[in-house]
This record gives structure tokens, sequence and C-alpha cells, in this order.
């Protein structure tokens, strides 16, 4: 079933007060024969009666029955009492020929859900059809409350208030006569039980007693409809390239099972935004298909963005670009049995930007993966076959062309821990195949000269000053298609020895099958040396048409020797850790395609890895040694440190790291060398919320520093935060001739009862430089919500060209959405 929320104003209350009155009425029915049997009940007195399995006592200081009229009365301190359900009034009348009962004076009734109803006087028909209500009040147990002068049930099926008020806010504690935060007063609300809706006529929103907004008429759905078509509540931005705008979603019902979300959105700068959602929900699944589209009034209001190589023109902004932008989207996922899955996320837009730009729910990240996908988990394995096309968001239109289709991408693992040899082998299968149509070229510029240039330029743009190593091009993707096919197998045991050592053997074999056939023009920028022009002609230039197989066997022994301290106030452990692996030497290095193991980052993570590359078209030759030692303490009252360090050598054979491929992976890694970098990592936990860690890579000659991460966390009940730090050493060979910096941070603090201050920021120590910036104040109880934020991006750091938006939210409970005023990356 699908859900989605409308106006609620008023429908809790009446669906309460008409169960009020049937409730009432059930209670009556107890009440009214017994006392036709009985004559001149005892004054003051009690009086009990059974009705069904139920009785009803009824308590007064004077009852009696008038013989000849017909007639009941009950006064002075009315009490009835039947099963869960209290009733109070001053004055109780029942007339057996008009069928009539009326409660008088204060009269308050008690339901079993903690529904309190109280009114001045209610009149009913004692078949509790139609009924009349005067000075209605009537609070739930989850703080809405209605009041009306009046209420009257006609025909069984609809009631209507006269005058309404509905508020989902208790009253000020101090100042109960001061109206509430808000509240909704309506001339009339028409409550239909058979067509399952409430009306408002003339309906005012107050805030604080003072009247904002009039609607002549809305409605919305009554209490037992969970989905009813209406008005969702609207939201207000504004950004420097859309203007300010106002969106206003409309929630239609199709079926049971469907619906559609259709949404306006007029920005000052750009004009009408249409946006549509259709959702269908299936007994196994639902999938739903996005729709939006504008056409721009203000092109100018985005930065052109032009790229140009060799002269020409290769790359405009498409927000400047297009006056007519949309996009079309579907996403779907059904269970087709408790362990296989089928599902999609496509997304089709006119440019590479749209969705970005104009903030899509669901589609405005940087990077956007459509894909059909088909998932598999069993109790020892894991299937996943997928088609992948990755949308690139960005004011740069080239960066969405060098992306990939992997037509498909298909891993299969099964682990089996009962083997024939004891022990656990492992079966592991990847297949994929991918094609580009336009290659990604880096050329690196690793020096430069002291002739007055800034090095802190873009050191990849032609310009004197900078020398620019023709060995150095990094292939980020090639033009064409690629596929390889791998599986491994793999074995491995524990044994502990009575000293407490525990020795691990590992063997596994892999092998792989390719086909390559792609190609890339090189760098076509211009080359400088020494402020000169020395080529404008394309460089490094490769084609590689290659179809063969590979293959890798691995004999692998890992030592540990856990060796535990028990003290007073805590337990310590220390254990040495040692492996080595043994293999033969990587082949076809730089002669095929690197499409998935581009990354590397070396740090106590991958420490102890049988390969420590990221992907599968890299694999770790030669024999190799890690060496480490693990700390782990933990200490009365939760608190708990983790600390490890270690370092990895080159026995024998080819460092796979020290060698050059197409992606220039394993240069400044830390690894490269045959004695590797100092790797440490240190983490601490503390109950108040508090948790620390930092890691860092120190050079194996020097100790000089070569690569640092920082994180730091706190959760409070009135503060939380968080600041990260990294650092990272020059890197000539990837282009990055200087040190870099940067340090993030976000907090919250709840500086009042009602009131919370959020905050982030990203900074770039190296060029003192903003990245990122936020900030939000929230206001919030337990009815109202108000939100106002503003946050900037810089275009510098940004592939979608960067933005400022202020955002303005305002939530009221059970009319609009209500949740935690905002999140700011917290």
């Amino acid at each position: 079933m699908i859900s989605r929320g409308t106006f609620a104003a008023g429908p809790v209350a009446a669906w309460f007060w008409v169960r009020t009155i049937l409730l009432f009425g059930t209670m009556l029915c107890g009440l009214v024969a017994p006392m036709a049997a009985q004559a001149q009940l005892a004054v003051p007195g009690t009086a009990a009666f059974k009705q069904d399995k139920a009785k009803l006592f009824l308590e007064a200081d004077t009852v009696t029955y008038d013989r000849n009229g017909g007639g009941v009365t009950a006064s002075g301190g009315v009490q009835i009492d039947y099963g869960k359900y209290k009733l109070v009034a001053r004055r109780l009348i029942y007339n057996q020929k008009t069928r009539r009962l009326i409660a008088v004076g204060d009269v308050q009734l008690q339901q079993p859900d903690g529904n309190l109803v109280y009114a001045d006087q209610i009149d009913v028909t004692d078949d509790f059809r139609d009924g009349f209500i005067e000075a209605l009040r009537l609070e739930t147990p989850d703080n809405t409350r209605l009041a009306a002068a009046q209420a009257t049930r006609q025909n069984g099926t609809v009631t209507t208030f006269d005058r309404g008020v509905y508020t989902a806010c208790k009253p000020c504690r101090d100042h109960p006569e001061r109206p509430p935060l808000w509240q909704i007063k309506a001339r009339k609300i028409v409550w239909d039980e058979k067509e399952k809706v409430i009306r408002y006529y003339g309906a005012r929103f107050e805030l604080f007693g003072a009247p904002i907004a009039y609607l002549p008429y809305f409605q919305s759905a009554d209490p037992t409809v969970k989905r009813q078509s209406g008005f969702l509540a609207p939201s207000f931005k504004n950004s420097s390239d859309l203007g300010y705008g106002v969106r206003v979603p409309y929630f239609m019902v199709i079926d049971d099972s469907s619906d559609v979300t259709v949404a306006g959105t007029y920005y000052t700068k750009q004009g009408f935004l249409g946006e549509a959602e259709y959702r269908k929900a299936f007994d196994n699944g639902m999938f739903t298909l996005n729709t939006a589209g504008i056409v721009q009034q203000d092109q100018d209001a985005f930065s052109q963005d032009k790229v140009y190589e060799n002269g020409n023109l290769v790359s405009v902004s498409p927000d400047y670009a297009n006056k007519a932008r949309g996009m079309v989207s579907t996403t779907g996922r059904f269970a087709l049995s408790d362990r296989w899955t089928f599902g999609w996320d496509v997304l089709l837009q006119s440019d590479e930007n749209f969705a970005a730009t104009y903030d899509i729910s669901g589609y405005s990240s940087s990077v956007h993966t459509s894909e059909i996908y088909l998932t598999g988990l069993g109790d020892q394995s894991f299937f996943d076959l997928r088609a992948q096309k990755f949308d690139y968001q960005s004011t740069d239109t080239r960066l969405s062309k060098q992306q990939p289709y992997v037509l498909p991408s298909f891993d299969y693992e099964r682990i089996e821990q009962e083997s024939p040899l004891g022990g656990e082998i492992k079966f592991d299968a990847n297949l994929a195949s991918i094609h580009r149509s336009r290659d990604s070229v880096t050329r690196i510029c690793n020096t430069y000269l002291s002739n007055g240039t800034d090095p802190e330029d873009d050191c990849v743009s032609p310009f004197a000053g900078y020398q620019f190593n023709p060995d150095y091009l990094r292939y980020n993707g090639l033009d064409g298609s690629y596929t390889r096919a791998t599986t491994s197998l793999e074995w491995r045991n524990s044994y502990i020895l009575p000293s407490g050592l525990v020795l691990t053997p590992i063997a596994s074999v892999r092998g792989d099958l390719y086909s390559a056939n792609m190609s890339s023009d090189g760098s076509t920028l211009p080359l400088y040396a020494g402020g000169s022009l020395v080529s404008a002609d394309s460089f490094g230039a490769i084609d590689i048409d290659k179809n063969g197989g590979r293959a890798m066997a691995t004999g692998a022994l890992e030592a540990r020797y856990p060796y535990v301290i028990e003290t007073a106030y805590g337990t310590h452990v220390i254990e040495p850790i040692a492996q080595i692996i043994v293999r033969p030497n990587e082949t076809q290095i730089g002669t095929l395609p690197n499409e998935d193991a581009q990354t590397l980052v070396f740090n106590t993570a991958n420490l102890f890895s049988l390969d420590k590359f990221s992907g599968y078209d890299r694999i770790e030759g030669g024999t190799r040694a890690n060496l480490g030692i693990r700390y782990a303490g933990t200490f009365e009252g939760g608190y708990s440190i983790d600390a490890v360090i270690g370092q990895s050598y080159q026995l024998a054979g080819l460092n796979s790291y020290a060698q050059r491929d197409l992606s220039l992976v394993g240069y400044d890694s830390g690894l490269e060398t045959a004695r590797s970098d100092y790797v440490t990592s240190v983490s601490f936990n503390a109950p108040n919320g508090l948790s620390l860690g930092t890691q860092g890579r120190f050079d194996e000659k020097d100790f000089s520093l070569r690569r640092a991460d920082f994180y730091g966390s706190y959760e409070g009940k009135r503060a939380s935060g968080y600041l990260s730090y990294s650092f990272i050493a020059a890197q000539p060979t990837y282009g990055s001739i200087e040190d870099q910096n940067q340090i993030n941070a976000g907090a919250s603090l709840k500086f009042a009862e009602n009131w919370t201050a959020y905050g982030l920021i990203g900074y770039d120590i190296k060029n003192k430089a903003v990245v990122k910036q936020g900030v939000a104040l929230g206001w919030a109880n337990d009815c109202y919500s108000m939100l106002l934020s503003y946050e900037d991006e810089n275009s510098s750091y940004s592939s979608s060209g960067g933005s400022s938006t202020v955002m303005f939210k305002l939530g009221l409970r059970t009319l609009t959405s209500f949740n935690e005023p905002y999140d700011i990356g917290l």
C-alpha cells in the first residue's frame, strides 16, 4: 500500500466526536430499559444494570422515574461506568416518548483509548443515528484538539461543526487563556462518513492568534482513509541561478495500489517547472515513473562555462546552452522469491545537468547510476547481475560523455565452510564488459619553473611557466570496448597451537580471460617547456587490440599471537601479526586497460589483504611480507581503544605497485618501494557519545608524514557534531605538486528549549578557500517546526558549478510534513 499525507485539520476531531456519540449511545442502551422496570429508585443512591455481558453502573444524588410521562431523570453528581467508559454530568434526562436523551452541565466522557470529550450539553436520539451537541471540546491522546460552538449529526452519516476550531498544540501551561501557537478556524466543517471526506468552509489559518492565510474551501480525508487526493505542503527556495521559487504539490489517488503526485514550481528567473510522479504497488514490489520539464526564461543567469581544446569549443554549460530542458526516470523493485530480487533505476535527461540544477528529488546528486539488476542471496552465496550507465551531472559536458556503459557486470561468490580439506573454500567470479565513446586523458604537470608563474594555477591548462613531462599521461578511460572474465578459488584454515599461536595457511588460484579493443588519441593540449611552445600536436596516442588470458597462483601463511592481559580496570589484547604471500610476477602490466582498480589508499585497513588493489584489473604479484601489531583495550564504564601499526615488504619478484600502468595506480601509494611506508591507526570510543579516530602513513626513510586522516564525532542530548581533517602530501606523478589540506566540520546545538542551531563548513587550508558552508536555525515543539537555512558551494570545488541556496521550511503537525527541522550533513 502506498501512503502519502494530506491536510488533516478537523478529521481526527470529527471522527472521535462521532465515535463518542456512538459509544455514548451504547452505554445508554443499558440505562433506559432497566430504568423502565424500576419505580422510584432510592435517593440518594446507586444502581447497577446488566447489559449483555457488561454491567452499567449509575450513581447520582437523585434518580427518579416519571411513570406517566415516561421520563427518567438523574441529577446531582451523575456518574456512569460502563466497562472502560466513564461519563460525568450534572444532570441526565431520557424521554421515552420522544426517544431522546440529554446530558446537561459540565459533561465529560472518557473513552478506553484515552479520548476526552467535554460539552455543555449532549442531545441524541436513542438509536444514536442523529444528535446535537453544544460547546464541544475534544482532546485526544496524541494532543490534537477540536472545539465547536455546535455540532449536529444527520442521516447517520453527516456531521456538521459550526464555528469549529482545530489545533495540534497544547495550551500554554502558564497562560492557558492565550491562543495556541497555530490553529484553524472554520465557519463550517462537514464530515461525510459515506464519502469519507471532510470539507472546510471559510477556513482561516492563525499563527499566535493572528490570521496568516484564508481559504474559502478545502477538503481532506477522514481518519479512516490513509490516502486521499489533495494538496500537499508547499515549499520555498531561493538560489542565485533560479531566483525565488514556490513549489506546490498535489497528490491524487488513482486506486488502492496507485497514485500520482504532480507539482508546479515557479522560479522568478527561470519560469515554471512542472513535475509528475506516478507510483504503482504490487504484492511483491512497486515501480515509479517521474517526469519534469521547464522552458528557461533567463539562460544568461547561468555561467557559460565554455571549454576549449586547441582553439576548438568542446564544452558549454548545459544550464546556459539549453532553453527547453527535462527528464524522465523510472524505478522498480520486485521480490521474485524470498531470495531473488529484480529491479531498475533509469534516468534520461535532455542534458547532463538538468536534475542537479533544479534539485529534482532523488536525482540531484552529481553522480547517478542508471541500472537494471538481478540479485540473489543464499545461505552461503551471493549473486549480482546488472547493466549500468553512469550519469555525471556537471556543467562540463565532456565528463558525462567519458563515463562508460557497463553491459553487463556480474559477481558471484560462494563459501563452503566445511570443505573436504577442512577449513573454508571460497569461489569467486566476476565479469565486466564496458563500452565508452570518448576517452579521458590527463596530462600530468609534475614540475614548474620559478619564473614568477603562480604554481597554484591549473597545471593541466596550457600556459607558460610549467614543464609537462610527456611520459606522464594518466588514461582515466579509453575509447572502445573491453571485456574481462575472472574466476578464483581460495582455501584457508586456522590452527591454534598449544602455545596460543594461530596459524592460517592460504592457497588460491585465479584465471582471467579478456578481450580489449580500445584506443586513445592521447593529450591534445599544447605542450610548453620553459615558457616556450614545444608542440601543439597530440602525443601519447595508444591502441589496444588484444584477446587472451592470464593466471595467478597464491600461497600464503598468516601467524597471529594474541596475548591477553587482565587488570582491575580492563582487558588488554596485544597481537603481533605476520603474513607472507608468495606469488609469481604480475603480467600484462600497462598493456591492458585499468577500469576498476584506479584508486589505491594504503592504510591499516588493507595492510593484511592478499591484494591491495581496489579491483580485478590489477593483481598484486611477487613475494611480499606484511608485519604489524594490534592493540585492543576495553575498560570499565564502556571505554575502548583500538590501535594498529605495520609495514609491508617486497621480498622477491616484481613489485606491482612500482610498475606503470595506464592509470598510474601504485605511484606515491607508499607501496612502490621494497620497504613500504609505515601505516598506523588509532580509534577511541567513549560511552558519552564521543568517538575519535586517526590514521597516518609515514615515509619509510625519514618518517615524514605522507598522508593523515582524522575524524571525531560527538552525539549528546543538547549538542552533536563531527570534525574531519585530511592531509595528502604532494604527489607529482598524479599532478598534485603541492600538499593538500582540507578540513570539514558540522555541528548542531540546542541552545534553548525549542531552538536549535546548525552549521557546516569545508575549508581548503592550503588555498585558504571555503569549499562549502551552510548555516541553519530551527525551532520545533510538539506541534510546530520552522527552519531557515543558507548553503553556499564554491564553484571551484564543484563539478556542477556551485550554487547558493536559501530555504524556508514550515511544519505543522497533522497538516504538513513534520520531521526533524533540518539535516545539514550531521
